[in-house]
Parts: structure tokens; sequence; C-alpha cells
């Protein structure tokens, strides 16, 4: 079952090891057997949204933005299960593949903080890329990433014979070698493995300890090949599913075992490993029926880790992960910027109520002195954050927030970029479809003549055919933010020149016309088919895939429970663990 020779020989020599490849990933069989699997990565990055790859079918502007399989019809009030799919009768039906997942960059670095107290630095792990995965292009990245973890944790942890006894908590010398590595392997790989151990692992790793201990010459040495062999390891690096039938058996249906359902949980909830309570309930069969699934996901959401989880989908939703990298505000403002929308996400969702509509369109926020100063909000002084009004006819949520306004600015000239602000709403709110846009290179370049508005740039640069079809879409969202400057401040006019903010919304249940940001976040805020995309943002996060015409009676469920709880986030999170999709899976 292990991937183990090559990664045995980066412990023992100091090579790279190897991981399975991205691409052709595979889903493991009951039999040993492997099928052709979608390699995905935890949901969590936290999670975790999607580069707009997956369309509601809305138009913006009469533009209309084509949808895919099994996407949101434009009303989710009903709970609608998509354009061309149906809720089938038969459950198995509706179960789609589970693929095979790898661990993201923020789940593995929970993982080995709460496993073995290993704290990663920032940097230690190459950032995410699409909302399930750290993207093909980073697998190299990773694979040194990991390498070079378990190379120096496990150097840490046994570099001499009383800190290898320590770490494995027994004595080589009194109780001898053979015995202690037969104890800690026992301890140590369920803990990785998120599992009970089986003879293959036994053996698996007392062959790498036997080969650590040769080559290095002492108990230390085979201790230190278990620790990186296993750091290193597809079952630590990815959920691994093997399933089982239902009893009684049903046609291509089948379910999460016991410690995979608890794996399935803690991730999804936590974006880590399971603790000793869930992996309790997996072992004595607790996690069977959807009342005990609900309860321990109760649990999990109670427990501070999974306000990490809520914090990591919306910085990835709003696409303001780099904000230090921005030129356009200094590295005070970006940590500032950074530390406000946290705090306002996790005010929001755990303490003030947890509704969407508050998350878009509160009239408050939480800002140190520089960020009153620059909201124009009076009382704060120094470094602290406390919370503030904001300027009731100026700002307003999330998306008035100088970690969107600035992250979505050109860094290059200082300048606001509608196109980029409104895409940004248009695929993480209204799940719009830009996948097939030219690529970066084959835009035209930002330039500005003199006395020329931001309106009159855009008709000007969007004006080939092949750009209106995209822009008449995306744009009209972004100008209605043209009040706010590049960086993020107020201003009433751009360069002496007067700012029209006006444009229409069309295709979803609050269309209409607005004039600025803050009548564009009302229908927003007020909007059923917004509040289904961000079920599907949330599907996707917490499934490690994208959503699919199987999935349509998960989807239309959630649906219906979000709008029924006017977009309580808490509870959608709780209705995730009781889907089908997340109950069941095909068939081993």
């Amino acid at each position: 079952m292990l991937v183990i020779a090559s990664v045995l020989a980066g412990a023992a020599c100091g090579t790279r090891s190897a991981l399975p490849p991205r691409d052709g990933a595979v889903s493991p069989d009951t039999d040993g057997a492997v099928s052709g699997g979608n390699d995905a990565g935890v949901p969590i990055e936290a999670g975790a949204t999607t580069d707009g790859d997956i369309d509601a079918g809305a138009t913006i502007d009469g533009a209309a933005t084509g949808g895919r399989d099994g996407a949101p019809d434009g009303d989710g009030a009903d709970g609608g299960t998509g354009p061309g799919a149906t809720c089938t009768p038969e459950i198995g039906a509706r179960v789609p593949p589970a693929p095979l997942r790898r661990l993201s960059s923020f789940a593995y670095a929970n993982t080995v903080r709460d496993v073995l107290g290993l704290s990663l630095p920032a940097n230690a792990l190459p950032p995410a890329g699409d909302p399930w995965d750290d993207g093909a292009a980073t697998l190299t990245a990773l694979t040194d990433a990991f390498h070079g973890i378990a190379h120096d944790f496990a150097l840490a942890s046994t570099k001499d014979a009383a800190s290898a006894n320590a770490f494995t908590r027994c004595d080589a010398g009194a109780l001898g070698e053979a015995t202690c590595a037969q104890r800690f392997i026992a301890a140590f790989i369920p803990r990785l493995f998120r599992r009970p151990l089986d003879a293959e692992d036994a053996a698996d790793f007392a062959a790498v300890f036997a080969k650590g201990r040769d080559l290095g010459g002492s108990y230390a040495s085979g201790v230190r090949a278990v620790i990186e062999v296993a750091l290193q390891s597809p079952e630590l690096l990815y959920m691994v599913e093997f399933g089982e039938a239902l009893a009684p058996p049903q046609a291509g249906l089948g379910r999460p075992r016991p410690h995979e359902m608890a794996t399935r949980l803690s991730y999804l909830l936590w974006g880590s490993a399971p603790d000793d309570a869930l992996t309790e309930a997996a072992a004595q069969d607790r996690l069977r029926t959807k009342d005990q699934i609900g309860a321990q996901a109760r649990r999990l959401l109670a427990d501070s880790r999974a306000h990490d989880v809520t914090r990591a989908f919306y910085t990835r939703l709003l696409r303001v992960g780099d904000l230090e990298s921005r030129r356009s505000i200094s590295i005070a403002t970006a940590r500032a910027a950074a530390e406000e929308t946290t705090r306002f996400v996790d005010h929001v969702v755990w303490t003030e109520g947890g509704n969407l509509d508050t998350l878009l369109a509160a009239p408050f926020t939480f800002a140190d002195q520089t960020l009153a100063q620059l909201y124009g909000a009076t009382g704060v002084t120094g470094a602290g954050f406390q919370r503030v009004s904001l300027p009731a006819q100026q700002r307003r949520g999330l998306l008035t927030q100088v970690s969107m306004l600035a992250s979505r600015s050109l860094t290059s000239v200082d300048v606001t970029h509608p196109s980029e602000r409104g895409a940004l709403i248009f695929e993480q709110f209204l799940c719009g479809d830009l996948t097939q846009t030219p690529s970066a290179e084959q835009h035209t370049k930002p330039a500005r003549n003199a006395g020329e508005t931001p309106r009159d740039w855009l008709a000007r640069v969007t004006a080939p055919a092949t750009c209106r079809s995209c822009h008449q879409a995306i744009d009209p969202l972004g100008v209605a933010f043209e009040h706010y400057a590049y960086y993020g401040a107020w201003r009433d006019a751009d360069g002496g020149l007067a700012l029209d903010t006006r444009g229409t919304i069309a295709g979803i249940d609050t269309a209409g016309s607005f004039d600025g940001a803050l009548q564009l976040i009302d229908r927003l805020a007020s909007s059923r088919d917004v509040r289904a995309c961000h079920v599907r943002k949330w599907m996707e996060t917490a499934y490690g895939r994208p959503v699919v015409a199987a999935d349509a009676c998960s989807q239309g469920e959630l649906q219906q429970g979000f709008t029924s709880s006017g977009g309580n986030i808490r509870d959608l999170l709780l209705g995730l663990t009781q889907t089908e999709a997340f109950l069941y899976r095909p068939a081993p």
C-alpha cells in the first residue's frame, strides 16, 4: 500500500523523495487496484475558492455567462438543481466520484502542528493555487518542501540517543531496540495516517527502521528514518479512502470507513487531523448515522480551530492572501488590512450571528488607528484594533475593506483596475465563468490618456468584440467601486475628473440599477442567487472538487437550508456534513 522505496532512499541518503503525481492520480480500491482519479487537495487553504471556473448562468448588463454542468440556474431560492440536472430517485446516481485529495499547505501545516507539535514558518510551503489543490505547477516545490520539513524534523527529534528515547517514549537501552521500535511504530504511524496500524504498515516501517539502523549505525538513525519516511508518505499527504459497501448492499453506493469519515469531518471543519475524541468515535463505530456525524460536527464547530477554516476560506474567496506583495500599500498597512478582514470575519461568523448578508453589508469593521484614519472613523488611537462604525455613505462590509480594494488594483502603476474588482465579484459572488478569457499577455496594457475617465478608458481598451463578451459583464461591477482609490481610500474625484459609478446588474433575482458600491452591495446582500453561489463555493471547498450534476440533490438541500436560515454560515458548515455527497461515496 505504501510508496516507500524512493522515500526511504531520501531518508537514508539525503536525496529528494518521490510523491504521487497530480496528473493521473489514482484512487485506491479495496483489492489494491487503482482507478483514475482527480487529485485534489484538502479544501481550505481554506478555503478556498475557485478562480471563476463555475458559472451561475447570470447575466450582467445583458452578457450571458455560459453555465457548466450542474451549475445553479440563477435562482437558488427554491433549492434548484441546475440546468439539465435532476434529483434522481436512486441515491447511487446522486453520489459523484470521490477524488484522491492531497493535503493543501494549510491542512498540512495544521496537521503537523496538531499531531507533532511542529509549527511551520509562514513560508515553509509554497502558496496555494485553486481551492482544492496547490496546483500542478508547484508540485516540485511541494515535494522539496515536504522533504526538507521531514528531514529537519527527523534530525531535530533524534540528534542523539537521549532525544530518540524521549521522542519514542521508550528507553531502548533498557527495553531493547526492537521492542521500542515496534512500540514507536504502533503509536506514531496511526496518528499520522489517521487510521489504525495494519500488518502491512507494521512490516513496511519495521523494514524502514532496520534500513535506517543499518545505514546510521544507531537506534536514533532507525527512528530518524521512520520519521522522515512517514512525514513524506502518501498516506499522510493524501486523504486516502477505500470505502466500504452498504449493508444491505445498494448498487453503486458505498460509504467511507469510520476512520475515513473522521478524516472527512476533521479536515472539513478544522483543516486538520482528527483529535482523540473523533478517533475514538471512529474506533467504536459511532460515525455511521447522520445524527452521530452531526453531533461530532457540532463539537468540532464549537472549537476555535473551526475559525481557522472560515478565515482561510474568506481569504481565498476575496483573493487577499498576498497583500504584503502589493506595492500599492505599505507592509504595515497590508498587515493591518489583513488583520481587519480576519477579525471582521471571525466576529461576523462566530459572534455577530453568522449571516452572509452581514459579511457583505455590515456598517462596522475592526480597525487600528491607521485604518480608522484611512476610513474617516474617529476615536481610535494606537495599534490596537477595536470595533468602529463606518461612514454610512462610503463603506459597508467586506467589499469596501482595504484588503479587497488594494489587492484588486494595479501595483505597477498605482491605479485602480475596475475590471479586476468587477471580476472578483462576478466570479466569487455570482459564480460567473471567466476561464476562457485571453492570457494576461494578450490583454491591452493599462494606460489612460490625459482627461480620460475610467469609463472612457475601459470603453476604448475593451472595444474589440473579443473583449466585450467578458468586460460588459465585469466592468460595470468594478466601476461601482471607483470612489475608492487604488490603496482603498475614499475619493470624490479621480485626478480632477468626475466619477460615474452607475451601472445595472441583470440576470439575478435582485436585478436592477445601482449608483456606487453601496447600492450594488445592497443588491448582492439581499440576493438569493448570491446565497446559492456561496453554497457552491463552500461545496467546492469542503468536498475538494468541482460541483457536478450528480451533486444536484446535495446542492439543492444546502441551498434550501441556507435560504431558510437567512444565509447562516455556521448552519451551512453543519449542513455540509449532512448531505449525500458527504455521507456516501461510490461503492468500493
